[in-house]
């Protein structure tokens, strides 16, 4: 006995169509713009010259970790190798040994002699200009980075928002104690529960959230705590419509919103949605 395709088929087409209506009619939301490492899809990633392109948005977003000379050096990885000329782990370099390296050419000649620079230099660069979210990475094992960088955002009197965030909650609850003016939040790659939304209040006031764990539903809960929400990172010109329906507060992003919101482009997003899920399940 055959069964006729055509049901599910129909099936599919319909659920599409909603799909597109759906999207269509919600609204979209305000937000933020945060500069991901800076405009890090014009120049290379945190870099003077990357931030020098995002003076516009809202927010630059960068990482710091301690040199061996136990100064805030601005750079995600904790190896120079990806971004740099040279090699070696920053924890292991002196700030002397790592001005030296080019921090430009591997992005592009026209970037060529690009230095990886300090916090200190950033913030004096983009005082006035900006907003900055400031990430520290993996400070749980870089001992005094966040009495560091406590000290140094106390003492420094910008013209603009600062902000401190990372994945590491006991640094970030330190952090606040420590420098309580300036506001802190947490980097989240998991859900979190009512319970844990309300005992982290005490020292976040944002929460910066992967994007495929965002929901309507979420936002909403944490909203009632009074946090800000965050999305990371996103890739896709489709992503930020997305993010503005379910009314994030900012979004984390290498290149800012350039695609309008079309009719045509919205008729064809649920595809590329779909196209993009079946990619991560065969990843």
């Amino acid at each position: 006995m055959r069964v006729s395709k055509k049901p599910v088929l129909y099936s599919i087409l319909i659920g599409l169509l909603l799909m597109t209506i759906s999207y269509f009619f919600q609204p979209l939301m305000p937000f933020q713009s945060i500069a991901h490492r800076g405009a890090s899809a014009l120049a290379p990633e945190n870099t003077l010259a990357a931030f020098e392109k995002a003076i516009e948005l809202d927010y630059i977003e960068l990482d710091v970790r301690l040199s061996k000379d136990k100064q805030l050096v601005v750079i995600h990885d904790a190896n120079v190798m990806r971004t740099t000329d040279g090699e070696g782990l920053i924890e292991d370099l002196t700030v002397k040994e790592i001005k030296k390296l080019d921090a430009g050419s591997w992005f592009s000649p026209a970037y060529a002699g690009e230095r990886i620079p300090l916090l200190n230099e950033v913030l004096k660069e983009v005082s006035g200009k900006t907003g900055i979210i400031i990430e520290m990475k993996s400070p749980e094992n870089q001992p005094g980075m966040t009495e560091i960088l406590a000290n140094m955002l106390n003492s420094f009197k910008p013209d603009n928002e600062i902000k401190v965030q990372s994945f590491h909650i006991n640094e970030i609850k330190k952090f606040h104690q420590l420098a309580p003016e300036i506001p802190a939040g947490l980097l989240l790659s998991k859900h979190l529960d009512l319970f844990h939304l309300a005992s982290y209040r005490e020292f976040a006031s944002f929460l910066s959230v992967h994007h495929l764990l965002l929901s309507k539903s979420f936002i909403n809960q944490a909203e009632l705590f009074g946090y800000e929400i965050y999305s990371w990172t996103i890739s896709k010109q489709y992503q930020f419509a997305d993010m503005q329906r379910l009314g994030v507060h900012g979004i984390i992003s290498d290149d800012e919103k350039r695609i309008p919101d079309s009719i045509i482009y919205v008729l064809i997003t649920p595809f590329l949605k779909g196209q993009d899920f079946f990619k991560t399940l065969l990843a």
